[in-house]
């Protein structure tokens, strides 16, 4: 807040002559003629006498957004909401406005949350259903949107949006089963891939064992062939080790004594 002695002339001259209502019928005339820049001061000059007037601390947030001031626009809306001497109601219309401000930020989460807070303060704010399906329409929370739908209209069985809202509605059932399905026609590939990958491991394991077996069933062979071998150079052994005898015992028949 500003202090008095920053608030114009004009304005100070008002408060003196007639009171603070001078100053908000002021305020007020100056936002209906779009001079938000002279309805500032006026406004915080009005809330500093009076901090519960919730008028005057949405309609300051509304001049500094115009202004190009959101995160001054911002505060002062949260500021408000502080407030424990403002009732419920006010505190849920400040809420309001300020996730409609945050809606425009492009803080599409943070305005959701804003307009849950805003109902907590007041369930009657129908309008807060209405603006939050459309926010969540835009983060596609598409089943929470229709919900939201529901409730509005419930609120409001004769709004003019009828038609408009229940055709979003359909729209969005229809959206909704669509994703339903994709995403069962998903799990069914994923599970179908997980099935052929599980084939083609088993495949894969029984190809190895079996090039296993062939490559022991080769080993033993090559063993047993070798050890073959040995046992015949054995028998060639044992054969020439009783040829040699033969030829010695031939020997000494041979072997004449003069």
């Amino acid at each position: 807040m500003i202090a008095l002695a920053s608030v114009p002339a004009a304005a100070q001259d008002a408060t003196q002559d007639t009171g603070s209502g001078s100053v908000w019928d002021r305020a007020v005339d100056a936002v209906q003629y779009n001079r938000m820049g002279d309805a500032i001061p006026l406004l915080e000059l009005v809330i500093s006498q009076d901090p519960t007037r919730v008028e005057a601390i949405r309609m300051l947030a509304t001049a500094l957004e115009q202004t190009g001031k959101p995160d001054q626009a911002e505060q002062v809306l949260r500021d408000g909401m502080g407030r424990q001497s403002i009732d419920a109601s006010g505190r849920g219309r400040l809420a309001f406005d300020l996730a409609l401000l945050l809606g425009r930020r492009d803080r599409a989460d943070e305005a959701v949350a804003m307009y849950t807070t805003a109902l907590e303060y007041d369930s009657s704010l129908a309008s807060a259903y209405l603006n939050r399906a459309n926010t969540q329409v835009k983060t596609q929370a598409y089943e929470a949107a229709v919900r939201d739908y529901e409730y509005y209209l419930a609120l409001r069985p004769g709004a003019d949006q009828r038609p408009q809202i229940e055709r979003m509605m359909d729209l969005l059932r229809n959206e909704i089963e669509a994703q339903r399905v994709a995403q069962q026609e998903a799990e069914q590939r994923r599970q179908q891939e997980a099935e052929a990958q599980r084939i083609a491991a088993e495949e894969q394991q029984r190809r190895e064992e079996e090039q296993r077996r062939q490559a022991e069933a080769r080993r033993q062979e090559m063993l047993s062939s070798v050890l073959q071998s040995l046992g015949n150079a054995e028998q060639d052994a044992t054969n020439f080790q009783a040829e040699n005898e033969d030829i010695r015992t031939y020997d000494e028949e041979l072997d004449i004594v003069d």
